[in-house]
């Protein structure tokens, strides 16, 4: 049945990721927590594309946490992405360095990297036009540029080796 014919595949399972949407790169490369509306919130940080957690070699309780993580943060960003009532709420909490969205994702983010490191990738509403901010919002020291021109659109991330925050420009 097609999508366009089947009135539950909103119900449905999702199909696996496709392997043009899987990280190819160097296995030591850095991997940015971040969600995507995939069960899978691991990327890389140098292609942007989907790390899966068995390459990394995770152990299922790490596994789980990082399942529980995507589910908590997906309920603030699909508040703010429904630019309802709760729509400013969720952009606070998700902006805010001490939130609890954030603070479990940075404890997250600092396991992961006892097995690659890993960057918590930081929510922002502002445009790129309009200037990134070029210190952590967390410890408010300056980010440091990483694969500049290497991700897609030619963009890069900003990072805080400190506090393990990640933005994208």
């Amino acid at each position: 049945m097609t999508d366009e014919v089947d009135p539950y595949r909103r119900l449905r399972p999702k199909a696996a990721t496709p392997n043009n949407e899987i990280c190819v790169c160097d296995s030591a490369t850095s991997i940015v927590l971040q969600p995507h509306f995939s069960p899978n919130p691991l990327s890389c940080a140098r292609c942007n594309l989907e790390v899966p957690p068995e390459r990394i070699g995770l152990d299922a309780a790490i596994v789980e946490s990082v399942a529980t993580w995507r589910r908590f943060h997906e309920a603030f960003y699909v508040l703010w992405l429904d630019s309802g009532e709760f729509e400013d709420w969720a952009a606070d909490q998700l902006s805010d360095p001490v939130s609890p969205v954030n603070r479990r994702g940075l404890a997250l983010a600092r396991q992961l990297s006892k097995w690659r490191r890993c960057y918590l990738w930081w929510f922002q509403i502002e445009d790129i036009e309009e200037g990134t901010s070029t210190v952590c919002p967390g410890c408010a020291l300056p980010l440091e540029p990483r694969f500049t021109g290497e991700r897609p659109q030619g963009g890069g991330l900003l990072v805080c080796e400190t506090c393990l925050l990640a933005i994208a420009v």
